[in-house]
C-alpha cells in the first residue's frame, strides 16, 4: 500500500504543480526540478497516488506532462489522461441530453464548473478536470428537476464497488439528504453510459476507478454522476441571524455556452470567483475534504483574467459572513498558486468577526494537510526563561 508522502513532499508536489498549472513546465524550472526529484525519491506511481488523493493529478498532467516518467504510455497519468478525456466527451453529451429535457419542461437549470467552465473560458491547453456534473436549480423547481433526471434514466440508488453495481439502500439516501451538513444539494444522481473508447485499458481502468467504471452485459461502462444543487450555501448554519447570498445573487451573473450545438446557461466568472473559495474553504476545513480540485479551478480562472477581486471584495462587505472564509482561502491560494488574490481586509478584524463555522482560521495547513500540536511544560520543570511551548507539525 502506498503511503503519503512526507510534509516537505506535500508543499513541493503541491506548489511545483499548483505554481505551473495550467502552462507546462520548461526542464530548467525550478518547479520542474523539483518535481523531478520527488519523483526519483518516491516514484511515479506514490506521486501519482498522492496528486489524484488531492483532486489535482490533472493537474499535474498540465504542468508536468512533458516530463518522461508522465508521459510514458505505461504511466498512470497516461490512463489517468484518457479517462479524463473520455469522462470529458460523456459530460459534454449528457449535459446537452440533460439542458434539452429541462427547456422543454420549462425548468430553469445552470450547469457550472467543470465541462461548462471550460466552455466559457475558451481554448485552453490543460481543461479543468470534473467526475461529475454540477447543476444548479431553483428551490421551487427541485422536484420537477428531480423528476426531470429521472426521466432521463437518473437515479439516486446506483453506486459501484470494486466495478460491480450496487443499490444504495432507501435509509442511507434519507440520511444523506437530511445531513446536518447538507450543501443545499441532492443525493448525486447517476446512470450507466457506454465506453467503448476505453475498451482497451479496460483492465487498468477498472482497477483505477472501480467507483465510477463497472462492466455491464460485456461492455465498459461509466457511471455518468450529477450533484444537483439548490443552494450555494452551506445550509447547516442556517438560523436566520446571518444575511447571505440569495438565489438572484448567484443567478444575477450567467451568460450562456454552446455545448454539443445546444446552449447552455452557466454561471459567470466573476460569480465563480467567490463561489469556488468559500466552498473549497469550507470543504476542506470543516467536512475534512482533501480534494483541491476546486483551487485548480480558481488558478484557471486567475491564468485566464477571469478571476475578479474587485466583485470578490464587493461580495465579502455586502455579506460579511462570508469575509473570512474568502480572506483565508485566497490567501492561501496565492501562497501555493502565487497569484495575487487575497481581499483587502485587515487581518485582526477578520478574526475578530463573530462569523460560526466560517471563521475557524487558516485553511492552509488543510490544504498542505498537516495540523499543529502545541504542548505546554509546567513551569516548575523549566530552570531558565525560555518559552515552555512545544510546537510540532503533525
Amino acid at each position: 500500500m502506498l503511503t503519503e508522502p512526507d510534509l516537505g513532499e506535500r508543499i513541493t508536489l503541491l506548489r511545483s504543480t499548483l505554481y505551473t498549472y495550467p502552462l507546462p513546465a520548461t526542464e530548467d524550472s525550478v518547479a520542474y526540478q523539483q518535481f523531478d526529484a520527488v519523483v526519483a525519491r518516491l516514484g511515479i506511481n506514490r506521486v501519482f497516488a498522492f496528486l489524484r488523493h488531492r483532486g489535482v493529478a490533472h493537474t499535474a498532467l498540465g504542468a508536468f506532462g512533458q516530463h518522461d516518467q508522465v508521459s510514458d504510455p505505461e504511466s498512470p497519468f497516461a490512463v489517468y489522461h484518457r479517462v479524463g478525456q473520455a469522462m470529458s466527451s460523456v459530460h459534454r453529451c449528457e449535459l446537452a441530453r440533460i439542458a434539452q429535457h429541462f427547456r422543454a419542461n420549462d425548468i430553469p437549470l445552470i450547469s457550472f464548473k467543470g465541462v461548462a467552465m471550460n466552455a466559457v473560458l475558451g481554448r485552453m491547453l490543460t481543461p479543468a478536470y470534473s467526475g461529475d456534473m454540477d447543476l444548479l436549480v431553483r428551490r421551487r423547481d427541485l422536484t420537477r428537476a428531480r423528476e426531470a433526471m429521472q426521466d432521463l434514466g437518473y437515479g439516486t440508488e446506483l453506486r459501484l464497488r470494486a466495478g460491480r453495481v450496487h443499490k444504495m439502500p432507501p435509509e442511507i439516501l434519507e440520511a444523506t439528504e437530511n445531513s446536518v451538513y447538507s450543501f443545499g444539494q441532492i443525493s448525486p444522481m447517476d446512470r450507466l453510459v457506454p465506453v467503448p473508447e476505453l475498451e482497451d485499458l479496460s483492465v487498468h481502468v477498472l482497477a483505477m476507478f472501480p467507483a465510477t467504471f463497472c462492466r455491464v452485459n460485456g461492455g465498459l461502462h461509466m457511471k455518468a454522476s450529477v450533484d444537483l444543487h439548490y443552494s450555494l450555501n452551506h445550509l447547516s448554519d442556517d438560523i436566520g441571524t446571518r444575511v447571505k447570498p440569495s438565489e438572484e445573487v448567484w443567478l444575477e451573473d450567467t451568460q450562456t455556452v454552446k455545448i454539443e450545438g445546444v446552449e447552455i446557461l452557466t454561471l459567470n466568472p466573476r460569480t465563480l470567483s467567490w463561489v469556488l473559495p468559500h466552498r473549497l474553504y469550507v470543504d476542506t476545513v470543516l467536512l475534512q475534504d482533501s480534494s483541491l480540485k476546486a483551487l485548480s479551478h480558481l488558478k484557471l480562472l486567475w491564468h485566464h483574467k477571469s478571476f475578479d477581486s474587485a466583485y470578490v471584495q464587493n461580495i465579502s462587505q455586502r455579506y460579511p459572513y462570508l469575509a473570512p472564509s474568502l480572506f483565508y482561502a485566497l490567501r492561501a491560494m496565492d501562497r501555493l498558486c502565487g497569484t495575487q488574490a487575497q481581499i483587502l481586509f485587515d487581518l485582526d478584524s477578520i478574526r475578530r468577526s463573530r462569523t460560526p463555522l466560517m471563521n475557524v482560521g487558516d485553511c492552509l495547513p488543510a490544504w498542505l494537510g498537516c495540523t499543529v500540536e502545541v504542548t505546554l511544560r509546567a513551569l516548575e520543570d523549566s530552570t531558565t526563561a525560555e518559552s515552555g511551548v512545544i510546537t510540532t507539525v503533525v
